[in-house]
């Protein structure tokens, strides 16, 4: 038996909300020591063991990097006008956003 992760909220309804724009970098945390970037599907790409390569959810993006489970949510951060948030702000921004709807 697999386990298939199933997300509530992607980044990918995040970026087709217009929060954030395919394209964007992210940046690893604590130190900012891997930079990725966001595709339009929410897929984070980056290189790691001299490969390129590209993640579906943030929390395997940053176990790829870790080599432990994270919570890629608080694990990634976008630097927006000099401050850096991580993604969890951006889908409680969504999660507002919806709420209003």
């Amino acid at each position: 038996m697999t386990y298939k992760e199933v997300p509530d909220i992607t980044l990918k309804m995040i970026i087709n909300a217009g929060i954030i724009k395919s394209g964007t970098k992210v940046y690893s945390s604590p130190n900012n020591e891997i930079i990725g970037t966001l595709d339009k599907e929410g897929a984070i790409t980056f290189e790691i063991d001299n490969e390129i390569k590209t993640f579906p959810f943030p929390s395997g993006a940053g176990r790829a990097i870790t080599k432990t489970s994270i919570n890629g949510w608080k694990y990634w951060r976008i630097l927006d006008n000099g401050v850096y948030n991580d993604l969890s702000y951006y889908k409680e921004k969504f999660k507002r956003m919806e709420s209003q709807r």
